[in-house]
């Protein structure tokens, strides 16, 4: 069963799919927010060889705090719009690190 919450993530079974852009090359990793129907990710790691993707999952695996390995690129692997997975994580836990983000960019605006 699929239930779409918004426009930017879906939670499927026990999972949750989220829409992102990256911006690689940036001077640090952050979450700016949601734009146009996606998260928007700073990454330092240049978009080469695959670094810049590594390094997404390691800050994403952080910022949720699960193991990079429930973390997949299942779309756009070569491209700045990606699909993430983030396997076994609970609608609850995501809606509660989302909120916890949400209120930290608030607060450094």
């Amino acid at each position: 069963m699929n239930i779409d919450i918004n426009e930017y993530f879906k939670i499927t079974g026990k999972d949750i799919v989220i829409k992102v852009k990256i911006i690689p090359g940036s001077s640090k990793n952050k979450i700016i927010g949601v734009y146009n129907d996606s998260l928007k990710i700073t990454i330092t790691a240049p978009p080469v060889e695959g670094e810049a993707n590594k390094k997404c999952i390691a800050y994403l695996a952080k910022c949720f705090d699960v193991a990079k390995s429930k973390i997949e690129i299942i779309s756009g692997k070569n491209g700045k719009n990606k699909l993430i997975k983030i396997y076994d994580f609970s609608q609850k836990e995501f809606l509660d690190k989302i909120e916890k983000i949400n209120l930290e960019l608030r607060v450094k605006v």
